[in-house]
């Protein structure tokens, strides 16, 4: 008899009610950013909601995937238990697991977020949710499979067993590739789950009927899972070739495309006070090796102005600043652990009062980027008005005061009160 115990690959463990609520807060805001946006909207502008909602998530699964299953943490608990292929597939589905299950309280929210009417329409909605749980569970089971056979295509590719026309023609007329051989399968997969995902949800938007639009993603969802489960007898190779190839990728430096982000230099930050400066560029070297938010504040920037161009309503903007606003200044939570910024170096380099300023100063940084973006959609189009630019702008500061607070409450002031 199966009992839940027999899928649990290792030992649970004991994660701190702190952490806990760090990890849940994000997709919280997130979901009642969205139940915000949603809670008088048509069937209609619903159905319009939620497919921003599957392409969303297949973007976000395309990427996030590799990062949430490797390098596995607890590969050498792994290599001591040796539990079955079948294990260490019920293993990823677990690390998965909070992502898929974030999608599905979205989807729950966009059908069954109304206001104005919570019993109207029920069976619309329901067949709404339903659908967004085919669709979620598509992608999320494509992009494992995706992902989970990189180490067999990566060596495959490594070796000029695949792909060797390609590099051929490209060394006849005198052409480069970006990216190393071993790393054409991780690029591929990316684009395949990107694309696939979204055009699953351009096909059912193609349907004219309401029942026949689910079709594409129960298509999708099928071919994801024969993928999959023709992998389960072998899984324990590919997870095992998979992990080696990512433990590589993102532990060595000179591996994979080559590229590495610049690290931010000392005299970048010339608007900080000089009593604070050299704090503040170390926690922003830190930062930038956990996050590149460059690349992170250029796609939300892009975002926002696709929503104006589209002309969504106004509430989106808003609700899109908000999670602009709330996303940068959780993003630099991971900074503040004692792993990264340990409590005695920094009492050593300053009292533990004055980080709060330097954390301040580290989440402003992008404040001017916020600005000048709403600044231009209310100088280019008149879904915003100036008023609106101070407000926005305001509230990111109020936000990272209260983000440096936190912060800093939770490492440097902490470790004065336990110790001091």
């Amino acid at each position: 008899m199966l009992t839940p115990l027999t899928y649990r690959t290792i030992p649970g463990r004991h994660v701190p009610l702190a952490r806990r609520v760090t990890a849940m807060a994000p997709g919280l805001v997130l979901l009642s950013a969205l139940l915000w946006l949603s809670h008088d909207l048509a069937m209609e502008e619903r159905i319009v909601l939620f497919r921003y909602l599957g392409m969303v998530f297949a973007a976000g699964m395309a990427f996030i995937t590799p990062h949430l299953l490797f390098p596995d943490g607890d590969k050498t608990l792994i290599l001591q238990i040796n539990p079955s292929p079948r294990r260490l597939f019920v293993h990823h589905l677990v690390k998965l697991r909070a992502i898929w299950l974030y999608g599905l309280a979205a989807a729950a929210v966009i059908a069954f977020g109304d206001s104005t009417g919570a019993a109207q329409e029920f069976h619309e909605k329901t067949r709404l949710f339903g659908t967004g749980a085919l669709a979620l569970t598509a992608i999320m089971l494509y992009a494992l499979y995706r992902f989970v056979t990189i180490g067999e295509s990566s060596q495959r590719w490594n070796e000029g067993k695949s792909g060797r026309r390609l590099f051929e023609s490209l060394d006849a007329v005198g052409k480069s590739t970006p990216v190393d051989a071993g790393m054409f399968p991780t690029f591929l997969s990316t684009i395949m789950v990107t694309f696939v995902g979204m055009m699953s949800v351009v096909a059912s938007a193609a349907i004219p009927h309401t029942a026949g639009a689910v079709l594409p993603f129960v298509l999708f969802l099928g071919y994801a899972g024969y993928r999959l489960t023709g992998q389960i007898r072998r899984y324990d190779r590919l997870y095992y070739q998979s992990d080696a190839f990512y433990d590589e990728l993102f532990t060595n430096p000179s591996a994979g495309t080559g590229e590495s982000r610049a690290p931010a230099t000392y005299e970048s930050v010339y608007w900080v006070p000089q009593r604070w400066r050299a704090a503040v560029w170390t926690q922003i070297v830190q930062l930038d090796r956990k996050r590149p938010m460059g690349r992170i504040i250029a796609l939300l920037t892009f975002t926002y102005w696709l929503l104006i161009w589209l002309g969504t309503p106004e509430s989106w903007h808003a609700g899109w600043l908000m999670f602009w606003v709330l996303a940068k200044n959780m993003l630099a939570w991971p900074v503040s652990g004692t792993a990264v910024s340990p409590p005695v170096f920094h009492w050593w380099m300053m009292p533990p009062g004055h980080w709060l300023v330097v954390r301040f100063f580290l989440q402003i940084r992008w404040t001017l980027a916020l600005l000048l973006t709403v600044s231009a959609a209310a100088l280019f189009s008149g879904s915003v008005g100036w008023n609106a630019v101070w407000m926005w702008t305001l509230t990111d500061v109020a936000a990272s005061a209260v983000a440096a607070l936190l912060l800093t409450r939770n490492n440097e002031l902490a470790f004065r009160r336990r110790y001091a």
